[in-house]
C-alpha cells in the first residue's frame, strides 16, 4: 500500500472495443496473495469504461508520505482469471488507522477491471496486468495494486467449410482456424517437442513492434518434412498472460495438403496484446505429425501502448470494388484501378475514387492532405488531368480547370489541403511534361505568388510538407541551387523553410546526397527527420521511380538538422546486415531491395511513429509468386496472390542520427489479398466539432476529448484539466500531464525511451 499526494486525474480515451476472452477453460477464477477472491463478481463498475491506451486512466503523483493513517487491505492482492469462467473479485477495504471506513474508489486501467462504491474489485477477464487502485479517505489518498493473471486455453476454433485463401477475414489469407484435437494429440503437445532444423517461422517476423487494435496475424511457417502436419499448438505468453491454443488441420485442407499456417484467434490476439502493452509478447509454435511433436518455433515481439491513428489511402490494381480495365487473365476479363481507404483494424477497404466503366473511370495516382480533408487524383485516361476529392463529404469529385493540366500530378499538399507544391520530376507518360515547380491554391488550382522558390529550384520531385507547414522536402531534380548545395541533379534531397503567411521559401538544407536517387520524402510527426526511398535500380523501361518490372528500392531516413542519413535496415528486412526475410525462387533472392513509396502517419502512437510502404517481398507462404507478377493483364491474380502489398513498420522517435530507428514490418491486414496495392498515404481523419463523440483529443478540432463525470461519455470539448493528457493539444511538453509525454506536432505523445 502506498500513500499518495493527489495532483490531477484524467481518463484516458477509449482505444479498443470490448475484448472477449479466448475460449476453452471451465476453471473458476481465484484470488491469491491475501485476496478474498470469489468466483463471480457482484459489483457494478465504478471506473472508466473502455480499454486504456497503456499509460493508465488516472494521472497520479506518488510520494512516500508515511505520516498518513489511511491504508487499504489486503495489500497488493493477485487474482487468477480464467477465460470463459466467471471473473474473480477481491474485496478491498479502506482503513483510517485501525478503523474500517468508507472511501471513494478509483482504478487506473479499466481494461483490467472495475471497482464498485464498496471497494469490490472485479477483473474484466479481458487482459492480464497490474492495476492501481486508489482510495480517498477524507483528505487522504492511498493506493495499492491488484495484479490480474489471465490464463486461457482453447481447443479448436471457428472452422470454415471453404477455403479462405482468397482473402479470409481481414485479407490475410490462409484456410481459417482448425477444429479441436483429441486427448492423445493434446498430451503430445504438452510434452517436450523434438527439435527440427527444417522448421522455421516465415511470418510474422521476430522483434516486430505491434500496435494495439490490429486484426490478428496469420502465423506461417516452413515445415520441411513436417508440412503435412496433424495439428498445431500456439502458445502466447506475457508477464501476466498465458494462452494455449490447440488446433487440428483446418477443414479446407485436402488430405495430404501442407498444413503450414494458422491464424491467432482474434480474441486471443486482443487479450494478448492488451496484456503485453508496453512490454514483450512471446510466441511459441509446435506442430505434430505421426505421433511426434516438433519445435518449438519461437519469436518475441514488442507491443506498443497505443492504436494506430488515422486512415491509409492507397491505390489498387485488381480491386473487386471497381472494374474499368479489360484484358485481365482469369475471372470475367475485367479488373479495376481505384483509390481505396482503410483504417487500421478494419476488415475491408472502402472505395474513394474510381468506378466501373472504361479507362476514364480509373483513379489511382493520388496524394492526400495529412489532415484528411482533400485528395488529388489523376484521371486514368489522361494522367495530366487532376481532380479534387472532399474527404469530409462523401468523396465528391471536382475536376480542376484544363489550365491546370500537367501541373498538379503527384503534388505535395499542405497539411490542411489548402496549398500544394507542384511536382516537376517526370510522371508516367509525360503527364507533367514542361511543368515547373510552383505553389498552387488547391481550391482553384491557380498559382500562388512566392519568394525564394524559383531562384533555388525549378523542378522539385515528389515534394512534401512537414505536419506544421513550416518546412518542405523534395528531390532536387533541377534548379540553380546555391553555392553550398550546388545545382539540382536528381540525386539530392533538400528541405526548405516555408512561411505560410508570406509564402516565402528560405534556408535550403541538403539532407541526403548519394549515388542513388532519393524520392517520396515524408516527415516524421516532429518534423525533425524524414523517411524516404532511394532508387536502387531503375526498371528496364527507364521509368522514373518505378515499382515494377525489376525496379529496386530501399527505405532510408535522415536527420533534418544534420543531414545524417541511414538505411532503415530492419524495415527493409535486414538485421546486422543480413536478410531475415524468407528467400525463394522467381526473383525473391533478396526481398530487402523491394521496398518503395513510404509515408509516415502524422500522429505518433504507442511511443512510435509508423510508416506505411509498398513492398514486393514474399508474404510468408501465402504470396510467393514472382515479385513482378502484379499486372492482371499478364498474370492470373484470381488464383495467384501477388506480392504487391502494403506493409507497416514502427519507427523510434528519439533515435540518434545515423542509427537505424526502424523495426521489422508487419503486413497491413484489411487490404484485398487478390489485388496489387501501392502508394499508401497515411493521414489523420477529419477532425470533429465540439460535442461529437471521440476517443482521444487528436480527433477533435479543438484538440481536447473530455469525459463527462456523470455519464463517462467522451466528447470533443473545451479543455477542462490543468494539463493535457495523451493525444490532447499542447504548445510545449510542459503542457502534458505525464512526463513520459512530449509535445510532438502539437499533440501530447508518448515517447518510448531509447
Amino acid at each position: 500500500m502506498r500513500a499518495m499526494r493527489w495532483v490531477s486525474w484524467v481518463w484516458l480515451a477509449v482505444v479498443a472495443s470490448a475484448v472477449a476472452g479466448a475460449c476453452g477453460s471451465d476453471d473458476g477464477g481465484t484470488a491469491d496473495n491475501g485476496g478474498s477472491g470469489t468466483g463471480a463478481s457482484s459489483g457494478t463498475g465504478a471506473s472508466s469504461t473502455g480499454a486504456s491506451s497503456g499509460s493508465g486512466g488516472l494521472q497520479l503523483d506518488v510520494n512516500n508520505d508515511t505520516s498518513s493513517s489511511a491504508s487499504i487491505k489486503p495489500d497488493n492482492p493477485v487474482l487468477i482469471a480464467k477465460c470463459d469462467a466467471p471473473p474473480p473479485s477481491v474485496q478491498l477495504d479502506a482503513y483510517d488507522g485501525a478503523t474500517k471506513t468508507s472511501a471513494l474508489w478509483l482504478v487506473d486501467k479499466a481494461e483490467l477491471g472495475t471497482i464498485d462504491k464498496n471497494g469490490l474489485f472485479t477483473a474484466s477477464g479481458k487482459a492480464g496486468g497490474q492495476v492501481t487502485v486508489e482510495a480517498t479517505v477524507g483528505t487522504q489518498k492511498v493506493s495499492t495494486t491488484v495484479t490480474v493473471k489471465l490464463e486461457c486455453e482453447q481447443n479448436g476454433g471457428i472452422e470454415s467449410d471453404g477455403g479462405t485463401t482468397g482473402g479470409g477475414v481481414g485479407g490475410v489469407g490462409g484456410e481459417g482456424e482448425g477444429g479441436p484435437i483429441d486427448s492423445t494429440l493434446k498430451a503430445l503437445f504438452s510434452g517436450t517437442p523434438t527439435a527440427d532444423a527444417s522448421l522455421k517461422l516465415l511470418y510474422p517476423y521476430d522483434k516486430t513492434v505491434w500496435p494495439l487494435g490490429l486484426l490478428s496475424p496469420l502465423v506461417q511457417w516452413a515445415a520441411g518434412s513436417m508440412a503435412v502436419a496433424d495439428g498445431v499448438y500456439i502458445h502466447l505468453t506475457a508477464p501476466n498472460y498465458d494462452y494455449k491454443g490447440f488446433f487440428a488441420r483446418p477443414k479446407p485442407l485436402a488430405p495430404g495438403a501442407p498444413f503450414v499456417r494458422h491464424p491467432i484467434p482474434q480474441s486471443a490476439w486482443d487479450s494478448a496484446t492488451l496484456s503485453a502493452a508496453g512490454g514483450k509478447l512471446n510466441l511459441s509454435v509446435v506442430v505434430a505429425k505421426g505421433g511426434v511433436a516438433y519445435g518449438p518455433m519461437t519469436e518475441t515481439w514488442t507491443i506498443a501502448k497505443g492504436r494506430l491513428k488515422g486512415t491509409v489511402y492507397y491505390q489498387s490494381y485488381g480491386t473487386k470494388l471497381a472494374k474499368n480495365y479489360g484484358g485481365a487473365v482469369g475471372g470475367d476479363g475485367m479488373f479495376g484501378g481505384a483509390t481505396l481507404a482503410i483504417k487500421p483494424g478494419a476488415t475491408d477497404p472502402t472505395l474513394v475514387a474510381g468506378g466501373n466503366g472504361n479507362h476514364s473511370a480509373c483513379r489511382v495516382c493520388h496524394t492526400v492532405a495529412s489532415d484528411g480533408t482533400r485528395m488529388i487524383a489523376q484521371h486514368g485516361d489522361a494522367y495530366s488531368v487532376s481532380s479534387s476529392y472532399a474527404l469530409t463529404a462523401g468523396y465528391p469529385e471536382s475536376p480542376y480547370p484544363a489550365s491546370t493540366n500537367t501541373k498538379l500530378g503527384w503534388i505535395g499538399m499542405s497539411p490542411d489541403g489548402a496549398m500544394g507544391l507542384g511536382n516537376a520530376a517526370p510522371l508516367p507518360g509525360g503527364a507533367n511534361s514542361g511543368a515547373t515547380t510552383a505553389l498552387y491554391d488547391m481550391t482553384t488550382g491557380g498559382p500562388i505568388a512566392t519568394t525564394g522558390l524559383s531562384t533555388f529550384v525549378t523542378h522539385a520531385g515528389m515534394p512534401a510538407f512537414s505536419h506544421d507547414t513550416k518546412r518542405v522536402a523534395f528531390m532536387f531534380y533541377a534548379g540553380p541551387g546555391d553555392a553550398t548545395i550546388g545545382a539540382g541533379d536528381g540525386k539530392k534531397l533538400v528541405t526548405m523553410s516555408f512561411d505560410p503567411t508570406s509564402k516565402a521559401f528560405s534556408n535550403p538544407k541538403l539532407v541526403y546526397s548519394g549515388a542513388q536517387r532519393p524520392g517520396w520524402p515524408s516527415f516524421l510527426p516532429s518534423g525533425e527527420s524524414l523517411v524516404f526511398q532511394t532508387e536502387v535500380k531503375a526498371n528496364g523501361s527507364g521509368e522514373f521511380f518505378a515499382t515494377r518490372y525489376g525496379a529496386q528500392g530501399e527505405l532510408w531516413w535522415t536527420d533534418a538538422a544534420t543531414g545524417t542519413a541511414a538505411r532503415l535496415d530492419r524495415a527493409n528486412g535486414k538485421e546486422a546486415g543480413v536478410s531475415y526475410l524468407p528467400a525463394g525462387p522467381g526473383n525473391h533472392a533478396d526481398d530487402t531491395l523491394l521496398n518503395y513509396e513510404p509515408t509516415v502517419g502524422p500522429v505518433a502512437s504507442g511511443g512510435y511513429a509508423w510508416v506505411v510502404f509498398l513492398s514486393r517481398r514474399m508474404y510468408g507462404n501465402v504470396a510467393t509468386i514472382d515479385p513482378w507478377y502484379s499486372d492482371p493483364r499478364e498474370h492470373n491474380l484470381f488464383v495467384n496472390v501477388t506480392t504487391k502489398k502494403l506493409w507497416v513498420a514502427a519507427i523510434d522517435l528519439t533515435a540518434p542520427a545515423g542509427s537505424d530507428p526502424s523495426h521489422p514490418a508487419f503486413y497491413l491486414p484489411g487490404q484485398e489479398l487478390l489485388a496489387g496495392n501501392a502508394r499508401g498515404y497515411w493521414v489523420m481523419d477529419p477532425c470533429k466539432a465540439d460535442g461529437s463523440t471521440c476517443s482521444s483529443g487528436d480527433e477533435c478540432c479543438g484538440g481536447y476529448c473530455q469525459q463527462d463525470p456523470q455519464t463517462g461519455a467522451l466528447t470533443c470539448g473545451k479543455k477542462q484539466n490543468q494539463c493535457s493528457k495523451e493525444f490532447d493539444k499542447c504548445a510545449t511538453s510542459a503542457d502534458c500531464c505525464d512526463p513520459k509525454l512530449k509535445c510532438i506536432n502539437e499533440i501530447c505523445t508518448l515517447v518510448v525511451p531509447q
